[in-house]
């Protein structure tokens, strides 16, 4: 292997330091740390175009895609799910339906076939769960409003992985059937494989169940993009497996395990962003893609929002107070953005243009909670100075 200069030594080290300092250092001013490590990508991939091929940095944001899902899928409680699949239910039918809707618009609209035009809609409605639970204490809810927003936003996420996988793969049936037969595989061997692992070698080995997780997330992620799915397939069906046996296999050590876990994708996850602005051309950013971004901005915040609010006040009575509220904090879309706008980049058959208009709504999209809860905190605290 041959020996980096000290050129390469001093960006490596340059690299490392702003991706995993920086972004919380401006935590302080509320911006995610996902946006900033994007940014960061952005610069480098300027200043270096020859570091986009750098495979260190490709496999420490496949590491830390693959470990942010595994999280995801440990999230969804099945028993909550099933306490209120009445609502649920209704709620995943209607946003179902929306978004099959709004998918055929877009291909009339832009004149993309519907199998793309699918695609592109998941970037734009879906919530980023994952992201979404990592920020909500900086959203200051109240307990049922933070339970209903991971209910909805993971519920979101299951739909819209289900109808990616579909998507990508409706064109080739031969290759679906493997992966479903894949992912059946994984339903019966992995219950197995974790009580194996639970029983006789964590006993024995503390503190190894992240590793585990960790390593069996990244192995199925890539089985999965090898198939033509996508990483984030294979890695939330290990932890939505686990989810549903993590009572049983876990035990009391659930809440360190979901802590470690936690603290190893805030380490890694940030190079996901960062590998995705390297691979993202500053001159793709044009005025064009601005302006679409902007419009689908302008039509489908409020658009989700209203969705959002009515499907608490009328499919949930109960549950009407500020629910405005819940629904801004389910506006974030950045890595489900990210990944699709990476998914439809490799296809290259939607035209760039829209592409990075996606981008755009992506990371404006995300910001407003953040700017809007601050903005409404702000307010408060001038008004109580008030005499």
């Amino acid at each position: 292997m041959e020996k980096l200069s000290l050129t390469q030594d001093l960006e490596y080290l340059a690299i490392f330091s702003l991706v995993l300092i920086l972004p919380k250092v401006l935590l302080r001013l509320k911006v995610p740390t996902g946006i900033t490590a994007l940014a960061i990508g952005l610069l480098f991939g300027f200043y270096d175009p020859s570091i986009k091929q750098d495979t260190l940095f490709r496999f420490l944001s496949q590491i830390g895609i693959t470990s942010l899902f595994v999280f995801a899928g440990l999230e969804v409680n099945f028993k909550e799910l099933h306490e209120d699949r009445v609502y649920l239910s209704k709620y995943i039918l209607k946003s179902t339906v929306a978004l099959l809707l709004v998918s055929w618009g877009i291909s009339n609209y832009f004149e993309l076939n519907y199998q793309n035009s699918l695609i592109l809609t998941l970037g734009i409605l879906t919530p980023s769960a994952g992201f979404i639970i990592n920020s909500l204490h900086s959203f200051d809810m109240t307990k049922d409003h933070e339970y209903w927003i991971k209910s909805k936003a993971i519920s979101k996420e299951l739909v819209a992985i289900i109808l990616m996988f579909i998507a990508l793969q409706i064109n080739d049936l031969k290759a679906m059937a493997i992966s479903l037969g894949f992912f059946a595989v994984l339903l019966i061997v992995m219950p197995i494989l974790f009580k194996f692992f639970f029983k006789f070698v964590s006993p024995y080995a503390p503190n190894s169940e992240v590793p585990l997780l960790v390593v069996l997330s990244l192995i199925c992620g890539v089985i999965s993009k090898e198939l033509g799915a996508y990483y984030l397939v294979g890695a939330f069906m290990v932890g939505l497996v686990g989810s549903r046996f993590k009572h049983e296999i876990f035990k009391d050590k659930e809440e360190s395990i979901f802590t470690s876990l936690n603290s190893f994708f805030n380490v890694f996850l940030p190079f996901y962003f960062f590998f995705a602005g390297l691979k993202m051309p500053l001159k793709n950013f044009t005025w064009d893609a601005a302006k679409i971004g902007v419009i689908l901005l302008l039509i489908f915040v409020p658009l989700r929002i209203v969705l959002n609010s009515l499907s608490l006040r009328y499919l949930l009575k109960d549950f009407v107070t500020q629910s405005y509220r819940v629904s801004l904090s389910l506006m974030p879309t950045l890595i489900f953005g990210l990944v699709i706008a990476g998914i439809l980049i490799e296809r290259g058959e939607v035209p760039t243009v829209y592409i990075y208009a996606l981008i755009v709504y992506t990371l404006i999209s995300s910001l407003l909670p953040t700017i809007l809860f601050n903005f409404q905190k702000n307010k408060q605290v001038t008004e109580g100075q008030k005499p």
